[in-house]
């Protein structure tokens, strides 16, 4: 069954009920199926090939609505964001060659020129028509089976964006597992956080639309200011939060971000990045009653393909936590220290990018494969645990580290509540220093040369001398970007930054 089909089913049973609910404004089902048909018809009426659509816009009403047109035509969709920059939207726009740009948002004088070029723009916009009736839609033409249902650019080695295209089946299998393996609830309400062009996004977007859930769609305005955040998290009701860990970081700042405060708020999904431990520890002090996992998997994997439940008991057994054991239809398997991808999950490749797509994407017995680039193992219990990121692996005196190994065992000192290790090289491209770039608030009476003097006395046994960062750089937070990551990149250009505290 499409999924178009099944989001169809759901919302003419709930027409009434929430489907987007942003600051502003809330829409209902019926809205959605109204948008989505009238903007179908737009795409329709240009005289456009069956290439994808691209969707230009903010994480909104309409660029969902426009998401849905463009499959329900039969097209793929990519999702890129307003506040993206114009050389990289640029770039986007060279590799897809899309044959239609869908507009959901006013354009900076900026992009004017670059969009103008392409005779095959809309600009969309919503009237409810009294009239309209959901079943007279029509999904025939829509994306199914292998068909490419989206494309995700994601940043590649040489600086030219990586389309990763997935199939219709793919989406439909990561759905299916997120419907049956978390908890469920009635009219489950989503946190929408992440931005459409980041693959966090389908955590919520999917499995609400297909149960007749609410994304409770947070702007990028509201996620960018502490003030307008906590306004909004405070005035709404959610069920199911899906982000980042560094997100929810920012969220346990305020004394409000609580169970007492947040009653209903009883499910926490995390992925994009590693989940620590002190994160998890805090989460599960404030929400006690609420069910947390941890998942793992690239964008190429389509979402996640793995889970696992975080408890106090797993925090106790391990350091460091686990990603988890593989969904329904993948296998997982460590070749080389390297993690391995196989089964349904696996993307088609990267859009019309044939070199790239041999060098990652493979068939193993039969099945799709994916070299995920990350180095982990399975312990004991056949519990799959990250080790990092094989191409963080550097090579300093003589000795190859990993610095995400660093990070973890820093991280594990009371002291330290966050901390990145960033080589430094010359222009041969040689490190010659490993810095340490750490959250870590001490007492003002302490120098940072006495309190980075203790640091190393609490880290020498807990990591080989060779490993032990030559520099320590202090700072009050790790900045973000614009999918709620830590931005290493940003990070890195702080330890030339003079202002900086550096022993």
């Amino acid at each position: 069954m499409k999924l178009l089909d099944t989001i169809l089913e759901n919302a003419l049973s709930n027409l009434t009920s929430v489907a987007v609910a942003e600051k502003e404004a809330s829409y209902s089902y019926q809205d959605l199926l109204d948008a989505m048909d009238s903007f179908a018809s737009d795409l329709t009426g240009l005289e456009v090939n069956k290439r994808p659509v691209l969707i230009f816009g903010k994480n909104d009403f309409l660029s969902l609505a426009a998401m849905l047109a463009s499959n329900l035509t039969g097209r793929a969709y990519i999702p890129v964001d307003s506040h993206t920059p114009i050389e990289r939207t640029e770039m986007i726009l060279g590799a897809a060659k899309p044959s239609a740009i869908m507009l959901t948002t006013e354009l900076d004088e900026s992009y004017q020129s670059l969009f103008a070029a392409n005779p095959q723009v809309v600009a969309v916009n919503f009237d409810r028509r009294a009239d309209f009736d959901g079943r007279t839609i029509d999904t025939r033409a829509a994306v199914s089976g292998k068909d490419t249902t989206y494309i995700i650019y994601t940043s590649g080695t040489t600086g030219v964006p990586k389309g990763v295209a997935v199939s219709h089946d793919n989406l439909a299998t990561f759905t299916n597992w997120m419907n049956t393996a978390f908890v469920k609830f009635d009219k489950n309400q989503f946190l929408e956080q992440p931005l459409y062009s980041f693959d966090l996004s389908i955590f919520s977007i999917y499995p609400s639309l297909t149960t007749a859930g609410t994304l409770v769609s947070l702007s990028r305005e509201e996620t960018t200011n502490f003030k307008l955040l906590f306004e909004r998290l405070n005035s709404t009701i959610i069920n199911t939060w899906i982000s980042t860990p560094s997100f929810v970081d920012i969220c346990l700042l305020d004394p409000s971000f609580t169970q007492d405060e947040h009653p209903e708020l009883r499910q926490f999904i995390f992925c994009g990045e590693e989940l620590t431990h002190k994160t998890a520890e805090k989460l599960l002090k404030a929400f006690p009653n609420a069910t947390v996992y941890n998942t793992y998997g690239p964008t190429e994997a389509t979402g996640a393909i793995s889970s696992i439940e975080v408890t106090p008991e797993l925090l106790n057994h391990y350091d460091r936590v686990p990603i988890g054991r593989a969904k329904p239809g993948v296998t997982l398997e460590i070749l080389d220290r390297e993690i391995i991808i196989t089964g349904d999950s696996v993307a088609t490749g990267y859009f019309e990018n044939s070199e790239k797509t041999a060098e990652a994407f493979f068939i193993r017995d039969g099945k799709p494969a994916y070299h995920t680039g990350d180095a982990g193992f399975f312990d004991s219990d056949g519990v799959l645990n990250y080790n990092g990121r094989i191409d963080f692996q550097v090579k300093f005196n003589g000795f190859r580290i990993e610095l995400q190994d660093i990070e973890a065992n820093l991280t594990s000192l009371p002291t330290v509540e966050k901390a990145l290790v960033v080589p430094q090289e010359n222009a041969e491209h040689k490190v010659t220093a490993l810095v340490a770039v750490l959250v870590a608030p001490h007492d003002s009476t302490l120098s940072d040369r006495d309190f980075t003097k203790q640091l190393k006395e609490s880290l020498a046994p807990l990591i080989m001398d060779y490993m032990m960062p030559t520099k320590f750089v202090y700072v009050a937070d790790f900045p973000l970007n614009q999918n709620g990551k830590i931005d290493r990149k940003a990070v890195s250009e702080t330890i030339f930054n003079p202002k900086g505290g550096q022993a």
